[in-house]
Order: structure tokens, then C-alpha cells, then sequence
């Protein structure tokens, strides 16, 4: 209860109630974003903070957790191209629903979410303070093309608090797009531990299908270019070559997938490789891998990565991004450059036949409790917000 001994209200808040957040995104689709968007909501101190998701596109496949979250869902759509006429109405609805933050999440809900809490600001000059804007850089955000590195520059000079994911993002912010260091904060993602956590592999197998013996293999993440799913079959037929009890599980789904499944044919991979669509069991699954393999070709930092970390699996992952602020070479997993099937089959190869292969995995998990834990990330959102809002 706001008032209450030991309960602080949020800056900003009438006598009473919680301020509101709104949390912009394009969508909440299945991808590592969309997921700490929810993990934040469902952590965040309801007695101080109020939060609503506004999508710009459309609610997406993991929208149904709202309604067991008790967080409201608006689409307020945007047109094609760019809609000069978005701001406008955000900014109407910030101003109608007495929004006092905006959290955007990435590029474009970040330009769209800091240009309508402008317009709302300014329309507030005679009527109280209008919303702040704090936003998650969830990625690097193509720091080679110049017009989206423009953009992002100018979303930054609206917008109160810039926070990075990882110190990778952060140097993009900083390097990059000149943010003003003074708004560039780094929170780091979190995953839940008791939820993510080493299980029993043979009933994680048998839930998925698999054989109870040999070499485990698995990936999640989505079936997209960046992920370079490519790269990893190349070098699972290596490893195969010399590792003939090797399975390699793909979890996630995308437009790849058709291009996959026939390469995997190509390579007369057969029942070597799974191909097991998006699941909504990953933390149950996780067990049944003995490795997990991620050959991104670029990553903010992967949640997918902590998550493996934290259910005490070794890592194979390509040095980009924030990969290595997971992975600590030769401790927790073993680092491999993207786009190298050769060196990353024979990182496979060289974690399987490792004696302290498990020793590996835990020392990973002591990393994410020590560093990524959920309940770290939503007090540091908590107290950023308090400082945007003026606490």
C-alpha cells in the first residue's frame, strides 16, 4: 500500500497511486527483447509503478501473458514507411491515459515513443509535467549504416536515460551514435534462476523426442539470417564426421527454416538433427543438451545465452557483441569468430571430450546469479525510473 512503512513511493506519484508506464514496442512477437519486456513487467513493484504496453504494429504470439500479468495491451498502429502522423496520436493517447514515463524498446518505438513524449510535454507546459523517457537498447542497432545511426541519435537527444544490455551496446551508444554519456546507463539482462536451472537430462530427452545417449547439441533462437544457423550445420556434419553419436537440436522457428531443413538434407544429416519449432518449454529443455551452440553473426547480449548459463550448460558461441561478457573463455565455454564452421566443429569436438565438462556449465550458472539475476534487473529499472522521474 503507497504510504505504507517501508514502502517508498514512486516520484511523481498522486497521494495513492502508482505512476504510469508506458512500455512501447513493435510488438511482443518471440524474440529475446519481447521476453525481458515481460520479465520486467511481471517483477516491477506494482505499488509504485502502474505499466501498459503499447504496440506499434500488432500484439504478437506472447501477448496472452499480459492478461495473466494484469498489464493492459493498446495498438496504436503505426502506418508504412515513416508515419509522421504516429507521434501525434501516441502522444494524444500519453496525454489521454496521464502517462508519466515512456520506455520505448529498440530503433523505431524508440524514435516514435521520445517524439510523442515531446509533443505530450509540450502540450502539458500550462497543465503539469509531462511524460520522461527512458530506452532499452537491446542490440548493437546497425552501427554501420549511417541513416539508422542518424536516427537513433536524434531518438537519443529527446530521451532522458539511453540504458545498454551489455557493455558492447554501450560502447555502440557511446562510440557510435555520440549519445551524451551522462543519459548512457548499462542494466543488464536477467533470467530467472529457479526457473532456469540444471534438471534431469533424460526426461528433458524424452520430452523431446531424442535418443538418451550420445552427444547433445542445442541451440534456441529464431530461424533469421543474423543467427547463422547455416554456419552451425556446417559444422555439426564436421563434427559428426568424428562424433558419430552427435544430435543437434534447433529450437525456434523462422524464414529459414525451409533453407535449413534442406541443407540438413544436403548434408545427409537425417535424424542427426531436430528441427523443433518455437517452444514454450524451453526451461524443461534445456537439460537435454550436453553443449549449447550459438553462431550469431551479431547479438546485443543473448538471452538465450544466459538462460543456457544458467540451466549449467557449457557454451559454444561466436565472439560478437556481448557474447563474451557471458562466456568467459575457457571457463563457462569456448569463444569461436562467426562465420567458421571448421573452428566452431572442432570447439564441439573439444567440449565434449573436456573432463570438468559439467564443472563448466556450473561456473556458468554462478555467473548469471552473481551478474544476471531478474530480480537485480528490476530493481535497477525501479531506480532509474525513480531518478528520471525526479526521486
Amino acid at each position: 500500500m503507497i504510504g505504507a512503512p517501508g514502502v517508498r513511493p514512486a516520484p511523481g506519484a498522486a497521494p495513492g497511486r502508482p505512476v504510469k508506464v508506458a512500455h512501447v514496442v513493435l510488438s511482443l512477437n518471440v524474440g529475446g527483447l519481447e521476453r525481458v519486456v515481460l520479465r520486467l513487467l511481471d517483477r516491477m513493484a506494482r505499488d509504485r509503478f502502474a505499466p501498459v504496453v503499447c504496440a506499434l504494429e500488432e500484439p504478437g504470439a506472447l501477448a496472452e501473458e499480459l492478461a495473466r500479468l494484469g498489464v493492459p495491451l493498446v495498438v496504436i498502429p503505426r502506418g508504412p514507411g515513416l508515419d509522421p502522423g504516429l507521434p501525434v496520436r501516441l502522444a494524444a493517447w500519453l496525454r489521454r491515459e496521464g502517462i508519466r514515463l515512456v520506455h520505448t524498446h529498440n530503433p523505431g518505438p524508440h524514435l516514435y515513443g521520445a517524439l510523442a513524449a515531446g509533443f505530450a510535454r509540450a502540450a502539458a507546459l500550462l497543465g503539469g509535467a509531462g511524460p520522461r523517457v527512458v530506452h532499452t537498447k537491446h542490440g548493437r542497432n546497425y552501427p554501420k549504416e549511417k541513416r539508422k545511426v542518424l536516427v537513433n541519435r536524434l531518438a537519443a537527444a529527446l530521451t532522458d536515460r539511453v540504458v545498454a544490455v551489455s557493455d558492447d551496446a554501450r560502447a555502440v551508444a557511446l562510440e557510435v551514435e555520440h549519445v551524451d554519456p551522462a543519459k548512457v546507463v548499462t542494466i543488464l539482462n536477467g533470467v530467472d534462476t529457479d526457473v532456469f536451472r540444471p534438471g534431469d537430462a533424460g526426461a528433458a530427452r524424452a520430452r523431446l523426442g531424442v535418443p538418451a545417449t550420445g552427444y547433445h547439441v542445442g541451440c534456441v533462437a529464431r530461424l533469421s539470417p543474423e543467427k547463422d544457423h547455416a554456419t552451425l550445420l556446417d559444422a555439426f556434419a564436421r563434427l559428426c564426421a568424428v562424433r558419430p553419436d552427435a544430435r543437434l537440436t534447433l529450437i525456434g522457428d523462422g524464414s529459414e527454416r525451409p533453407a535449413l531443413e534442406a541443407q540438413a538434407a544436403r548434408l545427409g544429416l537425417g535424424g542427426a538433427v531436430v528441427f523443433a519449432g518455437t517452444r514454450g518449454d524451453v526451461a524443461e529443455l534445456l537439460p537435454a543438451f550436453d553443449v549449447f551452440a550459438l553462431a550469431s553473426l551479431t547479438e546485443g547480449i543473448s538471452l538465450t545465452l544466459i538462460e543456457a548459463a544458467a540451466a549449467g550448460l557449457p557454451i559454444v558461441a561466436t565472439r560478437v557483441g556481448g557474447n563474451p561478457e557471458i562466456v568467459l573463455e575457457g571457463e563457462t565455454g569456448l569463444l569461436v569468430p562467426p562465420g567458421a564452421p571448421e573452428t566452431l566443429a572442432a570447439a564441439l569436438e573439444a567440449v565434449a571430450v573436456r573432463g570438468d565438462r559439467a564443472e563448466m556449465g556450473l561456473r556458468g550458472r554462478a555467473r548469471v546469479m552473481e551478474r544476471f539475476g531478474l530480480d537485480r534487473m528490476a530493481r535497477a529499472y525501479e531506480d532509474l525510473y525513480d531518478e528520471v522521474l525526479g526521486g
